[in-house]
């Protein structure tokens, strides 16, 4: 700031200010800092540095975490499909060991009991499109 005098002998202040968008500080700023404190701008890389290396673990450690939660739903997922897939089979081969045995009460419990069954996942189905909420739309919070 500089301290000038006008006409009408009134103190006028000038400033200026000066400004860099960046990482660094301008190169001025950067010259000042090492006439005052040499080795300064060294310090400041490597400030920079250990920021960038510690954002990217933590990236890192996201990106896994994502992975290992996706890895465990879909192993979830494929449990759940062989689980049913085995069940369906073993409801339909009693179904036709009970028609080969003759055995109608045995048929009509086991068909009444599979319907009721069916009927149950498909009110669930409906219920679950209605809610947008899946497991993968959780993000991973830092």
């Amino acid at each position: 700031m500089s301290l000038t005098q006008n006409n009408d002998k009134h103190p006028v202040f000038m400033a200026s200010v000066s400004m860099h968008l960046g990482t660094f500080p301008s190169p001025e700023t950067v010259e000042r800092y090492e006439l005052i404190l040499p080795g300064t701008f060294d310090r400041i890389l490597t400030m920079a540095e250990k920021e960038q290396e510690s954002k990217i673990s933590s990236d890192l450690d996201t990106v896994k975490i994502a992975i290992h939660r996706e890895r465990a739903i879909s192993t979830s997922i494929l449990c759940g499909l062989t689980f049913g897939f085995v069940s369906v089979v073993m409801y339909f081969s009693l179904l036709a060991y009970s028609m080969a045995l003759g055995n109608v009460t045995m048929f009509c419990t086991l068909f009444c009991a599979g319907a009721f069954a069916g009927l149950a996942n498909l009110v669930r189905s409906f219920q679950v499109k209605g809610d947008k909420t899946t497991p993968s739309d959780v993000s991973v919070k830092k």
